[in-house]
């Protein structure tokens, strides 16, 4: 798939740049005549679940991947999961977390055959993810790993403001990034994705702060605000309206801003502080589950590769 040109900096609207990934693969699809069908799990009655999860599929289904969204008991869940991992004309899983909210999660997410896991949640992605393995397979180079789709979306979106440069084996090196969440869903693999790209990377949670290095974290007793001094980048995913609001007197000016919590965990005053301020990431998430189903697709799934 041929990636679409990076923006410029005053062009960082989320919905626009997932626009040119989508367009891309839509072309990729058409192009191959690649016939893709994803089967997404919802077991949850909240509305903005609901609401996130018809918007998925239709955006699947417009660029022309066949999305069937089903509703399930949750305790049914463990079973549909494993139908789907067997069912041959099934080429992407995607379920919409949280279920239990609790390490009954972690296991569903490490149900889902690997083949089939659009948000590389499951421990195989994982582990390569740590690793900084590239490869789905070994020694498969035609076949690249994927990686889980918010992280993605937001390097891709650092990438579109020319933050990050691809182009380099360490995209962000000598930068100082701080990033406030460490979930094993989001924070902690991008805190591992950016050091592995060069960057010094800052990680706060309820638990403290940690550095990571080249992958590899250690405890270190830094403050939030010596921590912000510091940094180039500053990536936030606090789910709490009770978080203290980073403002614009705790940073540098220029530095890059990345919210992708449900809630601003920035003030409105960083917006006129930075030239690079990206307050979601949403549409590029979406944008970014379509590149792995068709890598998934591309990967495991067409007859006699």
């Amino acid at each position: 798939m041929t990636e679409p040109s990076p923006n410029r900096p005053r062009d960082l609207d989320p919905q626009s740049v997932a626009r040119r990934y989508i367009a891309a693969i839509k072309e990729e699809l058409e192009q191959q005549q690649l016939d893709i069908h994803v089967i997404g799990f919802i077991a949850s009655e909240d509305l903005p679940s609901l609401t996130y999860a018809r918007a998925t599929r239709q955006k699947f289904e417009e660029v022309g991947i066949h999305y069937t969204l089903k509703s399930v008991k949750r305790l049914d869940l463990e079973e549909e999961i494993i139908k789907a991992n067997d069912d041959p004309d099934i080429d992407g899983i995607f379920i919409y977390f949280p279920i239990f909210q609790n390490e009954q999660d972690v296991y569903l997410r490490n149900l889902v055959d690997y083949r089939k896991d659009i948000e590389a949640g499951s421990l195989y992605w994982t582990r390569k993810l740590y690793a900084n393995d590239r490869l789905a397979e070994p020694g498969r180079h035609d076949k690249k790993a994927v990686i889980p789709c918010t992280p993605l979306a937001i390097l891709k979106m650092l990438t579109a403001a020319g933050i990050y440069n691809e182009d380099t084996k360490q995209p962000i090196a000598g930068k100082t990034v701080t990033i406030f969440n460490r979930s094993e869903v989001i924070g902690r693999p991008l805190a591992v994705m950016m050091s592995n790209d060069g960057g010094r990377v800052y990680s706060f949670d309820i638990n403290g702060p940690m550095l990571f290095e080249n992958a590899k974290p250690s405890e270190v007793t830094i403050s939030r605000k010596e921590a912000l001094s510091q940094s180039d980048i500053i990536i936030t995913g606090v789910p709490n309206k009770h978080f203290p609001k980073i403002c614009a007197r705790e940073i540098r000016p220029g530095t890059a801003c990345v919210n992708f919590s449900t809630f601003a965990n920035f003030s409105d005053d960083v917006e006129t502080h930075t030239d690079i301020y990206i307050p979601r990431v949403g549409p590029m998430t979406v944008a970014m589950c379509m590149r792995n189903t068709l890598r998934l697709y591309t990967n495991f799934h067409i007859i006699n590769q």
